[in-house]
C-alpha cells in the first residue's frame, strides 16, 4: 500500500516536472519575459495543487524555479543568477507558489472532508430509516446486522443482545463469541484503526443491554458511535413493542377467561344455591337414617365449598372494575383473625393455629368483608401447603403507621423466581400441580384486595423455616380511596 503510494507520487512529479520544462521552453522559444513566465509556471503550479496535493506541487515548484533561472536570467542556460532583482522574483515565485499551493491543498482537504461527512450521514440517515422499517414482531437481530453492514459499506458485524442472549453476525468478522462477550461485561469501547475493527458497548441510558463489533472498515469513530446508538435504539424498541404486545394480548385474554368464569359463576349459583338449600332442609328434617345423613351432610358441604368457589369467581370480577368501592370501617385485628380462623376451622385437620404478637389492641380502617376474604385466603393456601400436623402461625406487627399480618406455615418452599408470579391469576407453582387442589385464583385476589386498600402483600420462603406471606396495611386510608 505504501509502495504504491510512493510510485503514485514520483509518477505525478516526474510527469509535473515535465510540463514545467516544456512550458519553460515554450516561453523561451515565444521570447518571453522573466515575469510572463513565472505567471504560467505559478498556474502550472496551482493546477497541479488543486488536482494532486501540496508536495507534488511543492517539487514542481522547485523545478520551475530551476528551469526560470536556467532560461530566463543572466546569464542564460547557466543556474547562476547576478542581478539581485532576479533573485527577489523567483523567490517571490516561490513563496507565492508555495502559499498557494497550501491554501488549495487545505480547500481542497476541506472540501473532501465535507464530502465524506455528508457521505456518512446519508449512510447512517438510510440506516435509520431502514431500521424504522424492521419487523417489530419478528427478532431484529439479524436483519439489523445485515443492515448495519450494507449501509455503512464494512466487511463484517457481530452484534449482540445480551437481554435475550442471542448473537447474530453478517459478513466476515473474525471476532469470537467470546471477545463479543467480554466487549459487554467489561464495557470496553475501543477501536483498531490498522486492523479496521471498532467495538462498542450496546446502551439503553445508563444500562448496558449488548455489543457491537464492526470489521473491515474506514469508519470514524464517531460514525461507529451513531452506529452503536442506533443499534441500541433499535434492540429497545423491538423489545418495548414486544412488550406492549404482550401485555394487550395478556389483558385481552384475561378479560376473557374473567368473562366466561363470571358467566359460569353466574350460572353455577342458582342450582348450587338450590342444591344447598334442599341439603339443608333435609338436614333440619331429622328423618334420615345415619348413612343417609352423612351422605346429605357430605353434598351439603361439598355444595358449599362450590358456592363459596363462585362467591370467589364473582368477587375477583368485582375486583378486576375500575369502580371498585370499598366500605371502610374500624375493625379490630383480634376479632378479625379470630373470625377468619373459625372460617377454616372445617379444612384444619391435624394442623394447629398460633397467634402471635396481639399483645395489644390494634385496628385497622377498611373493608370488613374484603379483608376477612384476603385472610381467609391467606390461611387455607398455608393450610394446604403446609406439612401434616404442623402448625400454622399468624403473626402481627404492628407501627406506627401500619400493621403486617404474617401467616406462616412449615413444610412449603416457593423458588425466588415464582414468587412474583404466584400471585398472577390462575398461576400455580410447577410442584403444586397435580399434588393440591386449586384454581391459582386465591392470592391474585388477595393482592387486588391489599393494593385497594393502599396495602401490599409479599412472600419470603426457604427450605428450612417453610413459607410467610404478609399482608401490610395503612391503619389510616388516604382521602381519595374512602
Amino acid at each position: 500500500m505504501i509502495a504504491r503510494q510512493i510510485r503514485t507520487v514520483v509518477s505525478r512529479v516526474f510527469l509535473g516536472s515535465i510540463s514545467a520544462l516544456l512550458l519553460s521552453l515554450l516561453a523561451f522559444h515565444l521570447h518571453l519575459n522573466l515575469s510572463s513566465a513565472t505567471s504560467i509556471h505559478l498556474f502550472l503550479v496551482v493546477v497541479i495543487a488543486l488536482r494532486w496535493g501540496f508536495l507534488e506541487s511543492s517539487i514542481v515548484s522547485i523545478v520551475s524555479v530551476v528551469c526560470l533561472d536556467y532560461f530566463f536570467t543572466e546569464p542564460l542556460f547557466a543556474l547562476f543568477i547576478t542581478d539581485s532583482r532576479d533573485w527577489v522574483a523567483l523567490l517571490t515565485f516561490e513563496a507565492a507558489a508555495l502559499l498557494v499551493s497550501r491554501l488549495s491543498n487545505r480547500v481542497i482537504r476541506h472540501a473532501r472532508e465535507s464530502e465524506a461527512h455528508q457521505e456518512r450521514l446519508q449512510k447512517l440517515y438510510e440506516l435509520s430509516q431502514h431500521i424504522l422499517l424492521l419487523d417489530q414482531m419478528a427478532t431484529v437481530e439479524q436483519p439489523l446486522a445485515d443492515l448495519i453492514r450494507s449501509n455503512l459499506q464494512v466487511q463484517g458485524v457481530a452484534l449482540w443482545n445480551a437481554l435475550d442472549m442471542r448473537m447474530c453476525r453478517s459478513g466476515a468478522c473474525d471476532l469470537s463469541d467470546k471477545d463479543i462477550h467480554s466487549v459487554f461485561y467489561k464495557e470496553a469501547d475501543g477501536d483498531d484503526l490498522p486492523a479496521g475493527i471498532s467495538r462498542r458497548v450496546l446502551r439503553s441510558g445508563t444500562r448496558a443491554i449488548g455489543a457491537l463489533a464492526l470489521c473491515g472498515h474506514s469508519l470514524d469513530p464517531v460514525s461507529v458511535n451513531a452506529a452503536a446508538s442506533l443499534a441500541s435504539v433499535a434492540i429497545e424498541r423491538a423489545r418495548s413493542f414486544s412488550t406492549e404486545a404482550n401485555a394487550e394480548a395478556a389483558r385481552q385474554s384475561e378479560q376473557l377467561r374473567s368473562a366466561i368464569l363470571d358467566g359460569l359463576a353466574h350460572a353455577f349459583k342458582s342450582p348450587l344455591t338450590t342444591i344447598r338449600v334442599s341439603s339443608s332442609g333435609l338436614l333440619a328434617m331429622n328423618t334420615l337414617s345415619g348413612s343417609e345423613e352423612k351422605l346429605v351432610g357430605l353434598i351439603d358441604r361439598h355444595a358449599g365449598q362450590l358456592s363459596d368457589l363462585t362467591n370467589h369467581l364473582l368477587l375477583t370480577a368485582r375486583l378486576d372494575g375500575a369502580d371498585l368501592k370499598l366500605y371502610r370501617e374500624d375493625i379490630d385485628i383480634a376479632q378479625l383473625i379470630e373470625s377468619s380462623v373459625e372460617a377454616c376451622s372445617q379444612d384444619l385437620g391435624d394442623h394447629a393455629f398460633e397467634i402471635q404478637g396481639l399483645a395489644e389492641p390494634s385496628v385497622v380502617r377498611a373493608d370488613r368483608k374484603l379483608l376477612k376474604m384476603a385472610l381467609v385466603l391467606v390461611l387455607d393456601n398455608a393450610v394446604k401447603y403446609s406439612s401434616p400436623g404442623s402448625p400454622v402461625v399468624v403473626g402481627v406487627k404492628q407501627q406506627a403507621a401500619e400493621v403486617a399480618l404474617t401467616v406462616s406455615n412449615e413444610g412449603s418452599f416457593i423458588p425466588l423466581d415464582e414468587r412474583e408470579k404466584i400471585f398472577q391469576r390462575f398461576y400455580r407453582c410447577n410442584g403444586s400441580v397435580g399434588n393440591i387442589s386449586g384454581t391459582g385464583i386465591g392470592l391474585s385476589v388477595v393482592r387486588r384486595i391489599t393494593e385497594a386498600h393502599q396495602g401490599r402483600v409479599s412472600v419470603d420462603s426457604d427450605r428450612s423455616n417453610g413459607t410467610a406471606f404478609t399482608i401490610t396495611l395503612p391503619r389510616i386510608a388516604r382521602k381519595d380511596s374512602m
